[in-house]
């Protein structure tokens, strides 16, 4: 793995689990929805660079 790869890795792992505790703590659906559509989105990209 190149030394971008692991930085891109580490920005979307990252992301993740920053969306993953504002997901499993937020209380609007319609912001919750958005939320788990960024979710979503980086742990497709974290499966892309592995």
């Amino acid at each position: 793995m190149s030394l971008i790869s692991k930085i891109l890795y580490s920005w979307h792992y990252l992301r993740k689990n920053y969306y993953q505790v504002l997901h499993d703590s937020c209380l609007d659906n319609k912001i919750k929805a958005k939320l788990r559509n960024k979710l979503e989105y980086h742990r497709k990209k974290i499966d892309e660079l592995i």
